[in-house]
């Protein structure tokens, strides 16, 4: 597999640039042999409630914060790949991320989301956070991030692929940070001292504004390019839980489960993103986003 990494060797430092921010048996038929039809499963709760389990156990905002997106311009940066797999990965996550009207930066641009291969991941994470843990990894009391246990199992997991996003709420007025930033005067958020969904926090929404993703390209063996491609699409545009059990429900991030067989991105994947990046530009929690998603998958039942 390590033939998917290109010749050359790339920095740590130009990975993190900144950028601006269901059945019974079958009866026999005594004309054609016996066949056994598997088991399935057939969840008879509403969907309301399948949809908010799908939600809780697939998404991860960092505390108090609510789902994030990309907002200004996704500059795609795919290094450490041979050119013509960088560029199969970038188009998969271009092609979904338009779908989304999401904007999309110009060749050449700066890269706020960064995906890179290595045969040593654990290594190139542990690197990365210490030569940049200040700027791109903690932003500690602001909570961009999911703090500091979710910062060690970045450095330490086995998985095939990591992430670590950053995120921000913002003024959705005037686009301005919501928070104190490192280095600002005092200051104090709308939403201080409310809860998410209150009255106070109607015009603060939160922004995707860095993801770094590293694929270790032993791990991911067997898979063929345009699953990888669908895994990172996934990961690319929300705040994924690395560390949840899938198991129990239709998404490609069971891609490198042994006992499930997944050919890509599902139509619950897609359904939840189509319903995180509709609406207004508010403040979203996990309840929200299971509500956008039950008509796209009232629908699909309705197919």
């Amino acid at each position: 597999m390590r033939g998917l990494l290109a010749l050359a060797s790339v920095g740590v430092a130009v990975l993190l640039q900144v950028a601006p921010v269901l059945a019974q048996d079958t009866p026999s038929d005594p004309t054609l042999p016996e066949t056994r039809v598997d088991d399935i499963v057939v969840d008879a709760r509403p969907l309301e409630v399948i949809a908010e389990d799908f939600v809780a156990t697939v998404s991860a905002p960092p505390r108090s914060r609510g789902l994030a997106r990309w907002s200004g311009t996704v500059c795609i940066g795919v290094v450490n790949f041979r050119n013509d797999i960088a560029h199969l990965i970038i188009d998969r996550i271009s092609d979904v991320a338009e779908d989304l009207e999401i904007r999309l930066g110009e060749p050449g641009c700066k890269p706020n989301l960064v995906i890179a291969g290595t045969d040593d991941a654990s290594g190139l994470a542990r690197e990365m956070v210490r030569r940049y843990r200040r700027p791109f990894f903690r932003y500690g009391y602001t909570r961009s991030n999911r703090g500091s246990g979710a910062l060690a199992a970045f450095q330490t997991t086995e998985a095939p692929v990591r992430w670590w996003h950053m995120s921000l709420p913002i003024n959705t007025i005037d686009g301005s940070p919501a928070i104190r930033l490192p280095g600002q005067g005092y200051w104090v958020s709308p939403c201080a001292g409310s809860r998410l969904g209150s009255r106070s926090c109607d015009a603060i929404t939160d922004h995707l504004t860095r993801l770094i993703i590293i694929v270790d390209v032993d791990r991911v063996a067997g898979k063929s390019v345009a699953q990888l491609a669908d895994y990172l699409t996934l990961v690319a545009l929300a705040q994924i839980e690395p560390d949840a059990d899938y198991s129990a429900f239709d998404t490609v991030l069971n891609l490198f489960d042994p006992d499930l067989q997944i050919t890509g991105l599902t139509d619950w994947d897609l359904i939840y993103l189509d319903a995180l990046y509709s609406g207004e530009d508010e403040r979203l929690d996990p309840r929200e986003q299971a509500a956008r998603m039950v008509p796209a998958l009232r629908a699909r039942e309705g197919e």
